[in-house]
């Protein structure tokens, strides 16, 4: 779900990381984990809170304020490795260097996905026609050792170059696809990829966060990548785990709070997996509902209602995929997931704030609920109790009444923040 310049390559291994390289690259790490402060420090550098995709190409200085305003805190984006370093060793910044200057003045932070073969380094590859697909013909990913070095090298001179920007790295896009990494993923072949660039980032840049491996299904669905990305050196150096949390397939489109239970799944198999990922944050940084699926009302709607599934079940950021519909082909559904139209047209009207006030809070605990449909959370804002509440449903006219503080309170299925700390008389009541 990003636009082309981050379509990924693929060619074959030409042979193994040499034992030499390895061990430099395990010494390197060493250094690295040595000189960065503790885990619980290093995550307060993380985004948090709530992100939405933008292709770069469309968002101008207007469209970041829009975004800021919205309630937005960062915005996730994609760098070529391709489209920067044309000839061997030369990088053109030009473009990101703009891109960086108006995100930073307009307040917002990056998550900034480093993605795409090279093909000054590795073979053209015709892709097959697939809805996801922007350019049949790309070059491959990085796989072989010149290929993962250069890589490498391109993603250390990035990180130090906007050291002092407000960013975060996060290593390619959705590796466990075949549209991604193509024709069929390599799970030890990214992870050694992400190994070596985290590496790189972290001597370029100490300071530097890095995430990965930004799969396009949660861990507990791709336990295979994450298993061996846990055998790498990237297990020490990542400052968090990032995936992404695509609900519709095959027809069926589960609700927002569907992934909850995947979320604590995914946690369990994570401190599994290493003891240095029990206390990784776990990051969402894609996920949307097309319009064409679920209509524009209830888009709306499963915006907060992702996020607060996210933040109910440990998640600590999750990124709207995206801010403007990126496509302007109607039977394509890769052209509906934007808040706005390709045009810049919003597809329902945002201004009642709710998404700004959610983001605002902090989170408490979960209300237990005898009725499955009716969702319960306690926030605080500014010393005082929030109750967030809505009902779990597709349909937005659908509603029910609750009593909260004394009042009786109508719920939809958009979110709504009611000053209380309980919900009486909707058989509702405190989690045990």
């Amino acid at each position: 779900m990003v636009e082309a310049p981050y379509k990924s390559r693929f060619t074959p291994r030409r042979k193994p990381l040499r034992r030499g390289r390895r061990l430099l690259a395990q010494l390197l790490l060493l250094l690295v984990e040595l000189a960065a402060p503790n885990r619980g420090a290093m995550a307060e550098g993380l985004p948090s809170g709530l992100g939405v995709h933008v292709q770069v190409w469309q968002i101008d200085a207007a469209d970041l304020e829009r975004i800021r305003n919205f309630g937005f805190s960062f915005v996730r984006w994609g760098m070529s490795w391709e489209a920067i370093e044309k000839n061997p060793g030369e990088f053109d910044w030009a473009a990101t260097d703009a891109f960086f200057e108006k995100v930073r003045h307009s307040g917002l932070s990056s998550v900034v996905i480093l993605a795409t073969g090279n093909h000054l380094y590795s073979r053209w590859l015709e892709l097959p026609a697939d809805p996801g697909v922007r350019e049949r013909k790309v070059a491959a990913p990085p796989e072989s050792e010149a290929a993962m070095a250069a890589f490498s090298r391109f993603a250390a001179a990035a990180a130090k170059r906007y050291a002092d920007e407000s960013v975060t790295w996060e290593v390619w896009n959705e590796p466990d696809l075949p549209i991604f990494w193509p024709p069929k993923p390599k799970p030890d072949a990214y992870a050694q990829l992400a190994a070596m660039t985290c590496s790189a980032i972290k001597m370029a840049a100490p300071k530097a966060m890095v995430l990965a491996p930004a799969t396009a299904s949660l861990p507990v669905r791709a336990p295979s990548l994450y298993g061996a990305l846990a055998k790498t050196e990237a297990a020490g150096c990542l400052d968090g785990l990032s995936m992404h949390s695509y609900r519709i397939s095959r027809g069926q489109r589960p609700d927002p709070e569907s992934v909850e239970t995947e979320n604590l799944a995914s946690r369990a198999l994570l401190e599994r997996l290493s003891d240095r990922w029990r206390d990784v944050p776990m990051l969402c940084t894609e996920w949307g509902y097309p319009t064409s699926a679920v209509g524009r009302a209830t888009q709306r709607a499963y915006l907060a209602r992702a996020y607060l599934a996210n933040v109910a079940s440990g998640v600590r950021a999750t990124v709207w995929y995206e801010w403007k519909d990126s496509r302007d082909e109607p039977a394509n559904p890769e052209s509906h997931f934007g808040l706005q139209t390709a045009q810049g047209i919003f597809k329902v009207e945002p201004d009642d704030g709710l998404v700004r006030r959610l983001t605002s809070m902090r989170f408490v605990r979960r209300l237990e609920s005898v009725d499955p449909q009716v969702q319960v959370l306690l926030f605080e804002e500014g010393g005082a109790n929030r109750i967030v509440a809505w009902l779990r449903s597709d349909d937005p006219t659908r509603n029910t009444v609750v009593t909260i503080a004394g009042k009786a309170v109508v719920l939809s299925n958009y979110p709504a923040i009611v000053v209380g700390d309980q919900i009486e008389a909707g058989g509702l009541r405190h989690a045990r």
